[in-house]
């Protein structure tokens, strides 16, 4: 990985909880920041409850002035699929276009005047409808849905010098998000690309980045386990489970040395660890301390993970 001394680390917000007494959405953003730096990170991605249009120019000031002090680079989110994602929901292509463009401008707004370059989304809402498998939209229609609002966003991510990263989020394989990068054809849309989702639309998620390397804006690094999976139901036998970093069945090395030479922002890659769909063994289903306490543990051995994978102390 020739540009391996550029990356930047990071890891999803909601995967590292903050302390309890932090109740304010930026107080938390401040802290994961911190926390990012102390890991050996360099780049904090926001959840939702952070997006930046229900910010005021003093929240904006305060994260600013914590990219400088921690040394982080931000990635932020932008809704350009309808209000709450699918095709029911309205699009920049249709009649919803104004409603739409009023939550996103200020993002991009925001990201502007942080100097954030990458923002991403998602279309697929881990369910059938926002799928592939919705039977009651051909495949066809929901590619074209994609592809048409992805034109427009195209359009109005080059008027604000900003990039869209869409990730293959439980909603299409690999050679069809190829296809729909292809088509909308804009430097200013490409693939958040996660290195464990393939597995959610049966995929391997090894041949799917060979799909998606040269479509790479930026990466969610997730490790899954192919198990035994024990049901009285008579369903699958096997489920892919999310594991730490290493331990799976994503060859996250080769993932890395693809992107490297394929993505567009290989340089200044940005590397953000993003745990799901866990097997918490012996942790009861409520268990929140035991579930916190475990997910916590997951990032920080993934930090040490790849820092070392990247020849980091």
């Amino acid at each position: 990985m020739k540009n391996k001394d550029t990356a930047r680390l990071g890891f999803v917000m909601m995967n590292y909880a903050a302390p309890r007494e932090l109740s304010d959405p930026i107080e938390k953003v401040l802290w994961h920041m911190e926390k990012t730096k102390a890991l050996g990170g360099g780049v904090t991605q926001f959840g939702m409850p952070s997006f930046p249009y229900k910010w005021e120019q003093k929240n904006l000031d305060a994260v600013k002035e914590q990219m400088i002090k921690t040394d982080n680079e931000l990635e932020l989110g932008a809704q350009i699929f309808g209000i709450s994602m699918g095709m029911s929901d309205g699009s920049l292509a249709d009649s919803r276009r104004k409603e739409i463009l009023e939550i996103l401008e200020p993002q991009l707004k925001a990201a502007q005047y942080l100097g954030v370059k990458i923002l991403r989304g998602s279309y697929g809402r881990l369910n059938v409808e926002v799928s592939r498998y919705n039977q009651n939209y051909p495949l066809k229609e929901h590619i074209k849905f994609v592809k048409d609002n992805l034109k427009e966003a195209a359009k109005i991510f080059e008027d604000y010098d900003l990039y869209f990263a869409l990730e293959n989020h439980c909603d299409f394989k690999a050679k069809e998000f190829a296809d729909i990068f292809g088509e909308v054809n804009s430097k200013h849309i490409g693939c958040t690309y996660d290195t464990g989702n393939g597995f959610t639309v049966f995929c391997d998620p090894n041949e799917d980045v060979e799909y998606l390397a040269k479509h790479t804006f930026t990466v969610h690094v997730k490790d899954m386990k192919v198990e035994d999976y024990k049901s009285t139901d008579s369903l699958i036998p096997m489920l892919p489970r999310g594991c730490p970093l290493g331990e799976g069945h994503v060859d996250i090395p080769y993932a890395f040395d693809l992107i490297d030479k394929e993505s567009p922002f290989a340089a200044n890659l940005h590397l953000i660890i993003e745990q799901t769909w866990m097997n918490y063994g012996n942790i009861a289903f409520d268990d929140r301390d035991g579930k916190e306490a475990f997910h916590k543990d997951c990032i920080e051995k993934g930090m040490l993970y790849l820092n070392k994978l990247l020849g980091r102390k």
